[in-house]
């Protein structure tokens, strides 16, 4: 046989080999059926109107659909991979309180999430939609992203915008706003939650929990917390409906120039890129709570009151962190709950030794909180762990550019009675919270997101 004829018919059965072999590495799609339940209590509501999403954690491919009849979601032909999961079922108001006799003129919102679900092979999965914890103060701006590091200002001129979300005046004395602790990588290992890699909080060592409650579900681990001061009263801060309040972390105008607690002179390249924080309501100043040489950034506005400060681990000032890695809470003080001071204290569980020198986090009950906030990466390899239980806050959101980029997030109008703003509050933080490109202290039209 011609030795060109032979060439040609062995590159011929090669390549028909090779398409074969191609053809059987195809990736299979595989299917991911959930089971949906909304209960509180022991009233289960209608879920069929849930809608839920997941999303691709590798390549962000996103899919949604809604739950009919059956009690269950079926995403039939997806790509394996590690999701993300999330659902929203709204009940109206008449529905809501049919069922339960509690009387609400607003809808209600049941969220449920999971992270991480391995769909590797045709998977059934539980999931849960709980009711969302609703309070009357709720936050409206954060501003943690911070701005340019030579340009604008870094970290210096974050706050948090408190908003009177309810149609009565509220006074903000005994307001506490705080961040929670949570791992900041996603190794696996003894002491963290299969599946999230988050701790597990349980495994603590000297941790107590209510009777019947959950040491992961029911409670966060603060790291810092501030309150708002008060003269006794209780009433000295009114805060209007629709009204705010704004928390600065250095009560200073970012937008020129001053000096630090060094005497040295705080340049501001491009002012465009921050904010005006003097006429902030309240700062956090740690000079007196810290003692020895204040940290020169730190500045103290004598026309801005500072915030008290009740827990505070470590560190010389209030920072939010700007990469996302940080979740917020706030919560006021009334004569129901006992002193946040004399709360229970616990080290992370992976802290196998407790010693004098070990940092330890303040235990406040979920029960506690009226607003959670938490927030993330806007980088999916660069996310660590859910920190809030879902009741708070399902799914975390984040400014889309990232740190140091002068945004905010902002929490979204619901609708607007006889001009007064009532913001959407779901506690899903991914469906709450629009952002500006640039943060606004102004309190006016131009701060909010309809």
């Amino acid at each position: 046989m011609n030795r060109n004829l032979i060439l040609i018919i062995m590159l011929i059965v090669s390549t028909t080999f090779g398409c074969k072999k191609s053809d059987d590495d195809r990736v299979r799609p595989v299917s991911l059926s959930l089971s949906i339940q909304a209960i509180e209590g022991d009233i289960s509501f209608d879920v069929s109107k849930t809608v839920v999403k997941i999303t691709n954690r590798t390549t962000d491919a996103a899919y949604s659909a809604t739950e009919s009849s059956t009690g269950k979601v079926v995403f039939a032909s997806i790509t394996p991979g590690s999701y993300d999961v999330s659902a929203v079922l709204v009940v109206s108001a008449q529905e809501y309180t049919q069922k339960t006799g509690i009387y609400t003129e607003e809808e209600v919102t049941f969220n449920g999430a999971l992270d991480r679900l391995d769909v590797s092979a045709d998977t059934e999965q539980q999931l849960n939609l709980v009711i969302g914890k609703v309070g009357n103060w709720v936050f409206k701006q954060i501003y943690y992203a911070g701005s340019d590091v030579t340009r604008g200002t870094t970290f210096r001129d974050q706050f948090l915008e408190i908003y009177n979300n309810s149609n009565t005046v509220m006074y903000a004395d005994s307001l506490y706003i705080g961040q929670v602790e949570g791992k900041n990588n996603n190794n696996s290992g003894p002491y963290f939650l299969s599946g999230s890699n988050q701790y597990d909080w349980s495994q603590s060592l000297g941790i107590t929990v209510g009777t019947g409650l959950d040491a992961n579900k029911d409670y966060v681990y603060a790291n810092t917390v501030f309150m708002v001061p008060s003269d006794g009263t209780g009433k000295k801060y009114p805060v209007q409906p629709g009204q705010s309040i704004i928390i600065a972390a250095t009560a200073v105008d970012h937008t020129a120039s001053y000096a630090d607690n060094n005497n040295t002179n705080v340049n501001i390249t491009d002012p465009n890129l921050t904010v005006n924080l003097s006429k902030a309501d309240f700062e956090t100043n740690l000079v007196a709570y810290l003692g020895g040489t204040p940290y020169k950034y730190d500045i103290d506005n004598p026309n801005v009151p500072n915030m008290d400060v009740t827990y505070f681990i470590s560190g010389n000032d209030m920072v939010l962190k700007a990469n996302g890695r940080d979740a917020f809470i706030l919560f006021k003080a009334n004569q129901n709950l006992p002193a946040v001071k004399s709360l229970p204290t616990v080290a992370t569980p992976d802290q196998r030794e407790i010693t004098a020198a070990t940092k330890k986090l303040l235990q406040i009950p979920v029960s506690y909180i009226d607003d959670a906030v938490e927030v993330m990466h806007p980088t999916e390899s660069q996310r660590i762990p859910k920190r809030l239980p879902a009741a708070l806050d399902a799914v975390r959101t984040f400014v889309p550019a990232g740190q140091y980029s002068s945004q905010s997030l902002v929490r979204k109008t619901l609708k607007t009675v006889n001009g007064r703003r009532i913001l959407k509050d779901t506690n899903n933080s991914s469906e709450d919270f629009g952002y500006l490109n640039k943060a606004d202290a102004s309190k006016s039209g131009s701060s909010f997101i309809d």
